[in-house]
């Protein structure tokens, strides 16, 4: 089973869409990591993520004491936060997929070969798994951009007139 680890803007995406669940029923093993989860529990979205962390469906990974070094080095070179630097370790440790909306972490990681996916990623999966219609990734993505997600415009309208063709 491939394994995704998840940044917290991209959790914070899913649940404004009311994806959440449904992409954490696909055919992956998902994890994130304390800090991370540190991050979201400071938000309202926290009631909607805790469920899954207590079930299972989301996992908290554990960093071991001799893997911080290596976290706070690529944080400093990279410019990323310590959170973003723990789920980056998490991603090339299990040779998992990384599921971000952050820049200077995408390209970081993607530099140091790790496979590197964002929430449009996410969407295109639910669509194609036949979790979701076309129309309804449409409406989340755009609820996903009113409650101030920072996606690609034009990734966005290619996505957009793709799920509005018959």
């Amino acid at each position: 089973m491939k394994v995704v680890v998840e940044d917290a803007n991209v959790l914070l995406d899913l649940v404004n869409g009311g994806l959440l669940g449904l992409w954490l029923g696909v055919e992956f093993k998902n994890s994130t990591t304390h800090l991370v989860w540190e991050e979201v529990a400071l938000t309202h979205q926290r009631q909607e993520v805790q469920p899954f962390i207590d079930s299972g469906l989301l996992t908290l990974d554990e960093i071991q004491p001799q893997s911080w070094e290596e976290i706070f080095h690529f944080s400093n070179s990279c410019g990323v936060s310590i959170s973003d630097a723990s789920v980056w370790f998490i991603a090339k440790s299990e040779r998992a997929i990384l599921l971000t909306g952050d820049s200077k972490l995408r390209k970081s990681a993607k530099a140091v070969g790790v496979e590197v996916r964002g929430v449009l990623w996410v969407l295109d999966e639910l669509v194609v798994r036949g979790k979701i219609l076309p129309s309804s990734a449409t409406l989340a993505l755009n609820k996903m951009i009113a409650d101030g997600s920072f996606l690609p415009s034009e990734e966005c309208r290619l996505r957009r007139s793709k799920w509005a063709s018959p």
